[in-house]
């Protein structure tokens, strides 16, 4: 094939990978699930894919936020206090993703992608379908929770969006609309902090990484507006159930894939 159109094939492969992902984090949560694997198909070692990923949901983020904040549903005071142990837990996440090996993290993530669809089919639900949700305010047991989901966003991104809504939904209490606006903002200060801290590690590739930022910001406008509608919560609860289920058969093939040995017919 020749090399230009093959360029042009992989810049619209990782276009889409980055519009799939923009949508599914700023509607549910889970999109890292469609762009890691994309890049790792392109030749990323798990390091720089775990990297350059952050940039397309830095910047979904970033457009989800800002069409949340045109709606007027950001909560910006309570946002930026909740932002601080977040962000202080993503750069100990960040520390742990460069020092632990590879099989050590393949583990670590087929085990949160597991507990985030357990928690999807039993809590989540019913939370999701709560029509008249507890009063909403800063609470101590959900800032520590913080902390804790926003190592896991320094350390691979990937279900962190699922374990953002758990917190605000069950343990600040806010309905779905507020939490969603609140998950941009709080995924827009985790990503930050680990993509410079990334960057000066060498490990982004900033061409593949931007042409899937630029498909993540038409899908966080599109996933933005469409969780304004009235059935948004019964489409995020499938959306995420088939992402996460999805996820963890890839996982499970990678797992099990290098015990398997071919047979040789004599």
């Amino acid at each position: 094939m020749d090399i230009t159109l093959l360029r042009v094939l992989h810049g619209l492969i990782l276009l889409i990978a980055g519009l799939g992902c923009g949508l599914v984090n700023t509607l549910a949560s889970s999109g890292s699930a469609i762009s890691l694997p994309v890049l790792l198909m392109f030749g990323l070692s798990p390091l720089d894919a775990n990297a350059t990923n952050r940039l397309s949901v830095l910047f979904g983020s970033l457009m989800a936020l800002h069409t949340f904040q045109a709606k007027r549903v950001v909560e910006w005071r309570a946002g930026l206090k909740m932002a601080i142990p977040a962000t202080l837990g993503s750069v100990l996440g960040v520390l742990a993703a460069e020092s632990l090996p590879g099989r050590g993290m393949a583990l670590a993530i087929t085990a949160a992608v597991m507990a985030a669809l357990l928690l999807l089919v039993t809590k989540m639900r019913l939370v999701l379908e709560r029509p008249k949700p507890s009063v909403a305010g800063i609470t101590t047991t959900g800032m520590v929770a913080l902390v804790g989901v926003g190592f896991w966003l320094g350390f691979i991104v990937l279900d962190g969006a699922t374990y953002l809504l758990l917190v605000l939904i069950l343990m600040f209490h806010y309905d779905l609309i507020h939490a969603n606006a609140l998950k941009a903002l709080l995924a827009v200060a985790t990503t930050l902090v680990p993509i410079l801290m990334f960057a000066g590690h060498g490990s982004i590739r900033w061409p593949q990484g931007l042409v899937l930022s630029a498909g993540s910001v038409v899908g966080g406008y599109i996933g933005a507006r469409l969780t304004m509608h009235e059935r948004a919560k019964y489409w995020v609860y499938r959306i995420l159930v088939v992402v996460l289920v999805l996820e963890i058969i890839h996982l499970g093939i990678q797992y099990v894939a290098p015990y398997i040995h071919p047979v040789h017919l004599h």
